[in-house]
């Protein structure tokens, strides 16, 4: 599991006095980044290679609400990884009483920048990611 902590800042909350819903999105994408970094990987490498990593379906359930300053945790698990897609699952919790705020999933694509054709992902990408998914 791959795991990166947050505090909720004051734009990202709304006119209910809680964190939009559209941030538990960002929050996941925190979580990906993360893991990428533990892989070795900088998504500005897989651009210069000619590598993009889009989104196809995303899922969010959300079960208690986040607030300002609210510190939280974004746990991230990889479900399935492919040369071609990788599904990643998550759980952000709220560090000062371990409440679930939400579990989500999404699924990304490997695809060539240039045309957005699904590719096989190189070596020197998908064994780094392998390795550390594998290490769950």
């Amino acid at each position: 599991m791959i795991s990166t902590s947050l505090r909720v800042r004051f734009y990202e909350t709304d006119m209910m006095e809680i964190a939009h819903h559209t941030n538990h999105l960002r929050w996941f994408e925190m979580g990906r980044i993360e893991y990428f970094r533990r892989c070795g990987i900088s998504l500005w490498d897989m651009m210069q290679e000619g590598i993009v990593f889009p989104i196809t379906k995303v899922s969010c359930e959300y079960k208690e609400v986040a607030r300002f300053d609210d510190v939280l945790r974004v746990e991230l698990t990889i479900a399935s990884l492919s040369r071609a897609q990788c599904t990643f699952t998550y759980r952000i919790i709220r560090d000062s009483d371990n409440a679930l705020i939400c579990t989500g999933e999404t699924q990304n694509v490997f695809t060539a920048k240039e045309t957005g054709k699904i590719i096989r992902l190189p070596d020197i990408f998908f064994k780094p990611m392998k390795a550390v998914a594998e290490e769950e």
